[in-house]
């Protein structure tokens, strides 16, 4: 597969040294924790007071222990607890009906005029949302197709600033091409196995790296049209279906040179959207 990459993008081994790559890779692990919301919020609330106090990660500070957990001590610098697929609708009627209300696309949503089930009553058609996802910065979802490829998404950025890259819709070989090429820095760690069609973004295990530069690159001169962006609060986007895409919500310190928000990111930090610190 190496001499493949090295014919294709014109690579040497010599160059895959993954020591000299300046990349942090995330793992995931407790993928099932089930947590209390009072004390998910506590732990947003240490998370803030931790950015006050600019806590180096050198510095000692106080873990946090959930109930259900007691063996275990979480590090808000270091552990980032992702709050995933939270029935919006079941556990915050409230802000469900205050989200209907002002929700400028209403005929978008689940049993709307635009929805293919809008025929189907609540209870006959599958729970499609919307869900609400909350997270400190530096989490990611990493590709992957809603639906396995077979439903439209929408995703609404309500506080934050999340970066996004997205593709074309295309053929499931154009596919695995692309995410050959988006993980083309991680050929050489060999115990990453992630399966961005039909897999789960959060399984357990350790994630690819986030692409740089150059696997943009790539992806374009191959027509894949790669978009890289950022969503600021109060943005809707619009996901067709069967179009690979990655989230990661933005923290306020510059990234890597190599990766491919890098300038995104330190042009909103230069013009104040995302204050340094």
């Amino acid at each position: 597969q190496e001499e493949i990459d090295a014919q294709r993008i014109g690579k040497s081994k010599k160059d895959e040294d993954p020591k000299k790559q300046q990349f942090a890779h995330s793992v995931e692990n407790n993928g099932d924790m089930s947590l209390q919301i009072s004390e998910y919020v506590d732990y947003l609330e240490e998370y803030k007071n931790i950015l006050k106090g600019n806590v180096s990660f050198e510095d000692e500070v106080r873990g946090f222990q959930f109930s259900n957990m007691p063996e275990r001590t979480f590090d808000p610098r270091r552990d980032y607890l992702y709050l995933l697929d939270m029935d919006l609708k079941r556990t915050l009627p409230e802000s469900h009906n205050d989200f209907l209300k002002k929700f400028r696309l209403p005929k978008c949503l689940p049993g709307g005029d635009f929805c293919m089930m809008n025929s189907v009553n609540d209870l006959g058609r599958p729970f499609m949302g919307p869900n609400l996802y909350v997270t400190p910065p530096g989490s990611f979802t990493h590709f992957h197709q809603d639906g396995h490829g077979t439903v439209d998404s929408g995703h609404m950025c309500i506080d934050g600033y999340n970066e996004v890259i997205m593709l074309r819709r295309m053929s499931e070989d154009h596919k695995r091409q692309a995410l050959h090429l988006l993980h083309y820095n991680d050929r050489r760690q060999k115990n990453i196995h992630y399966d961005a069609l039909y897999g789960l973004p959060h399984h357990d295990g350790k994630k690819p790296l986030w692409p740089d530069h150059e696997a943009i690159k790539n992806c374009d001169e191959l027509n894949y049209y790669p978009c890289v962006f950022i969503l600021k609060p109060g943005q809707f986007l619009h996901i067709n279906k069967g179009r690979l895409h990655a989230f990661r919500k933005a923290g306020r310190n510059p990234v890597d040179p190599k990766d491919c928000h890098s300038d995104i990111r330190e042009e909103c930090m230069a013009n104040g959207t995302i204050k340094p610190g």
